[in-house]
């Protein structure tokens, strides 16, 4: 059997993660916007956490005195504060503007059929290679963007001292703003010639990485028991997640699996019933509405036989192929 067939894949030429300039911001983290949670340790390892009792652990009432001793920013949302602020020509390739810049489902697509004609080398498409040019993405910005910190350090108060670990994460819907524009530049992104009218598109989202400089904790009295406001300067590294993708046409050689039809439960349910025909042309009938997967014989009924109901069988006949004929550049015939 020939299972070879042709599809079309999105085919990856570039895949890239690039970085702009960091961005220094304050960030105040209170409990109005963040989700805390504040856990204490005592010498013998035992902690607890606040809402379980924290003034048994300690006394938010003698002002305490928080010392870091190390911090983590997690960023878990990262995008434009308006998409819409990035227009076409904020995205050049050897200084051509892309043809259009499309936003769907979080990423910027970018077309470059007519860009193509301009930069393409003939060199490189006489050997069926990629053409390199440098990609640059700039104005992009403000910023919005989802985060976690978690803080470790020790707290002293109430003539003692414990461990402590802080969580903040942002609340539901709720965004911290990163003003600043960034600039991003690729200087060797391939892009494949046009096939069959086909072009390649640029792709491409936006993630960051940060970090917290000079933190400071400091409990927060008008927010409830153990409730702390984190303050310090936010350095943010946006990052520019970069794909050059053209759909491809594949040779594959593909084989089926066989899976149980989900009915066949149901048909279980009633194990003797065997589906007797009398002639030949129920057979003929039920053969045919089968599509050749199966064929129910007529039972040979046996007067002299001890079990007359156990002479029907079930018959597999041939499994029939479907092929798939190549039929010019756009299409298959089946």
């Amino acid at each position: 059997m020939n299972n070879e067939s042709m599809v079309y894949l999105n085919k990856i030429f570039t895949d890239i993660d690039v970085k702009s300039c960091p961005l220094l911001s304050e960030l105040v983290a209170n409990g109005e916007t963040f989700d805390q949670q504040l856990t204490f340790f005592d010498q013998n390892d035992d902690h607890c956490s606040c809402g379980c009792g924290c003034n048994s652990c300690l006394d938010f009432d003698d002002d305490p005195t928080f010392v870091i001793d190390s911090t983590e920013v997690i960023i878990t949302d990262f995008n434009l504060s308006d998409s819409g602020s990035l227009t076409v020509e904020d995205v050049t390739v050897d200084g051509i503007t892309v043809d259009t810049l499309d936003f769907f489902n979080q990423r910027f697509i970018a077309s470059t059929n007519n860009l193509l004609s301009q930069i393409s080398d003939c060199a490189c498409i006489n050997r069926g290679q990629s053409t390199k040019g440098m990609l640059l993405i700039q104005n992009a910005g403000s910023w919005t963007a989802r985060v976690t910190i978690i803080i470790r350090g020790s707290v002293f108060g109430c003539s003692g001292c414990k461990r402590f670990r802080l969580r903040m994460s942002t609340t539901e819907n709720t965004t911290i703003d990163i003003p600043g524009t960034s600039t991003f530049a690729v200087s060797s992104i391939c892009l494949p010639c046009i096939v069959g009218g086909i072009a390649p598109v640029i792709n491409f989202s936006f993630d960051a990485k940060a970090t917290l400089l000079n933190p400071n904790i400091i409990t927060d009295t008008g927010n409830g028991n153990c409730s702390v406001i984190v303050t310090g300067s936010l350095v943010t590294e946006p990052i520019a997640e970069i794909q050059v993708t053209r759909q491809t046409l594949f040779r594959t050689n593909a084989e089926i699996v066989e899976q149980p039809c989900d009915d066949a439960r149901r048909c279980r349910a009633y194990p003797d019933s065997c589906n007797c025909v009398d002639d030949a042309s129920e057979a003929v009938q039920i053969r045919n509405r089968c599509c050749g997967d199966a064929v129910e014989e007529p039972c040979e009924h046996n007067a002299d036989a001890e079990d007359k109901t156990s002479d029907c069988e079930l018959v597999r006949s041939r499994t029939r192929q479907i092929s798939c004929q190549w039929n010019g550049c756009n299409g298959c015939g089946f």
